[in-house]
C-alpha cells in the first residue's frame, strides 16, 4: 500500500488539508503541524494560562505572564494558546475576574505590536 501521509490523509478524509503527523514548519526551533484536518497550523507545544493572575497564592502576576508569552511566542516560536473566558481558576476573589487571562493576552498582544503575527 501506499505509505505516503498526504496521501493516507487525502484518503481518510478528501476535505482535509493534508497529514496531521508531517511537520509543516519550525519557527525559532519549534516544529509546527496542521491541526486535525483544517488548514491551521499550530506548535506542538501550548502555553496554558488558566492560573495565570488568579486569587491563587502562588498564580504568576502579570510581569511573569508577559514574561512567559515573550519566551514562549517571541523567541521560542509557540503559536497555541490555552484560555478560556473562565480563566484564571480560581477567581471571583480579591483581585482575579473571569476573562483576566484572555485580557492579560490581548494587553500583551496589544502591546507587541509588529514583533507577533497574528494567524
Amino acid at each position: 500500500g501506499n505509505n505516503d501521509p498526504e496521501a493516507l490523509a487525502a484518503a481518510a478524509n478528501p476535505k482535509s488539508a493534508g497529514p496531521t503527523n508531517a511537520v509543516i514548519k519550525t519557527v525559532n526551533g519549534m516544529n509546527q503541524r496542521r491541526l486535525g484536518g483544517s488548514d491551521i497550523i499550530v506548535s506542538d507545544l501550548g502555553l496554558g494560562t488558566q492560573r495565570w493572575v488568579s486569587d491563587d497564592f502562588n498564580a504568576p502576576d502579570e510581569k511573569n505572564c508577559y514574561d512567559f508569552l515573550d519566551l514562549a511566542i517571541l523567541k521560542h516560536g509557540v503559536n497555541l494558546l490555552d484560555t478560556a473566558e473562565q480563566y484564571p481558576i480560581p477567581s471571583g476573589g480579591a483581585k482575579a475576574k473571569e476573562g483576566d487571562s484572555e485580557r492579560l493576552i490581548g494587553k500583551w498582544l496589544n502591546d507587541r505590536k509588529g514583533s507577533v503575527k497574528r494567524e
